[in-house]
């Protein structure tokens, strides 16, 4: 069993289809209620009291917890039992109001839209029997009505539920349509479009973030990446070659990430790799493993690249960003394709105010 919603998008959905719901169940019985004083029917009271009780406890479906039911796998039961109950509360207001031939019947057609609006088309045929069969047992077993009356409003229902369950298909299918779409632009807006890393600034927003939940017991480090004379490597090999060299960066930092790691490409042929809960030593050994990496993959360009690798244990993101540039730039002015470490930032440092006065 599947949850109702897997986004905030169509838990937002699912809010607005319950509070149309709780409208339902006032405006219905409402209406039940004029028309009972206005007719006197013979059931007066009956119809009068249940209208009451089913008008009065609408309000307290505004406690419904939606959004979490919705998010649960079992959440749609009790969307199923409220649709079966407003199914059998109609049934019983027709039934005291003479069955097949009262006029309530029409709110068994509201109930079948409603649900149209929200139930795949499966769970839209179920509401649609289960409606023709309760409307036929009034049909065939309460009061008087013609076979006639009773054959047309059971084929109407019939039409009325094939009608219902043909928009809910065409409704799912639209919403899948569009959350792909959504979902495919939300990871262009985040990725580059070359390397699949992440791009500038969503990269420095999950730094930010992760900077945050930093501790000495949790420090961060950081790797960033220079590819070593890569104008040299486009005026003399081609931009396509540039560009090859520039995924086969990308992809080797994606390849070792691990769980909470985040790759990015900053720009140009510039890289990082953000490591949290990982000590100098192994972001060190990561960042080794990196350069032999590019250095046999990218051979065939003559291609290497320059890692700074730094590590805080404290919340400052602009500190450890500076302490890793500074060591890719000792990198590849010590002769290129290795890697550069840098010392610990400490605590008083000039990045570290910075970073608490909100800079």
């Amino acid at each position: 069993m599947r949850a109702l919603a897997q986004d905030e998008e169509r838990v937002a959905f699912w809010r607005r289809h319950t509070v149309s719901g709780f409208v339902l169940c006032g405006v219905l019985p409402t209406i039940i209620a004029v028309r009972t004083l206005t007719t006197d029917p013979p059931r007066a009271a009956l119809l009068l009291a249940l209208a009451a009780a089913v008008a009065g406890s609408a309000p307290l479906l505004a406690l419904v917890p939606v959004d979490r039911l919705v998010r649960h796998p079992r959440g749609r039961l009790f969307f199923d039992v409220w649709e079966a109950a407003g199914i059998a509360l109609v049934i019983t207001f027709c039934l005291l109001d003479g069955g097949a031939d009262s006029p309530y019947v029409l709110f068994l057609f509201v109930l079948l839209a409603h649900a149209a609006l929200a139930y795949p088309p499966v769970g839209v045929a179920l509401a649609g029997g289960t409606i023709l069969v309760g409307y036929l047992g009034m049909g065939l077993g309460v009061g008087d009505v013609p076979a006639d009356h009773v054959l047309v409003g059971a084929l109407a229902l019939v039409v009325a539920t094939a009608t219902c369950a043909s928009a809910s298909a065409n409704h799912q299918r639209a919403y899948q349509r569009t959350a792909a779409y959504a979902q495919e632009v939300a990871v262009l807006a985040e990725r580059d479009g070359l390397t699949g890393a992440l791009n500038h600034r969503t990269f420095h927003e999950r730094l930010r973030t992760e900077a945050g939940s930093t501790t000495a017991d949790r420090p961060l480090s950081l790797l960033l990446v220079d590819v070593d004379e890569f104008k040299t490597v486009n005026d003399t090999l081609g931009h396509l070659a540039g560009d090859a060299v520039l995924r086969l960066v990308g992809e080797t930092l994606v390849g070792l990430t691990r769980g909470e790691d985040v790759a990015g490409r900053l720009g140009g042929d510039e890289f990082a790799l953000l490591l949290p809960d990982t000590d100098l030593s192994e972001a060190t050994g990561i960042a080794e493993r990196l350069v032999t990496h590019v250095r046999t993959a990218a051979a065939p360009y003559a291609a290497t690249v320059s890692v700074g690798a730094a590590t805080v244990t404290w919340s400052d993101p602009v500190g450890l960003q500076a302490a890793a540039d500074a060591a890719v730039y000792r990198a590849k002015h010590s002769g290129r394709d290795r890697v550069s470490v840098a010392p610990a930032v400490p605590a008083d440092s000039p990045s570290a105010h910075l970073s608490l006065s909100g800079g």
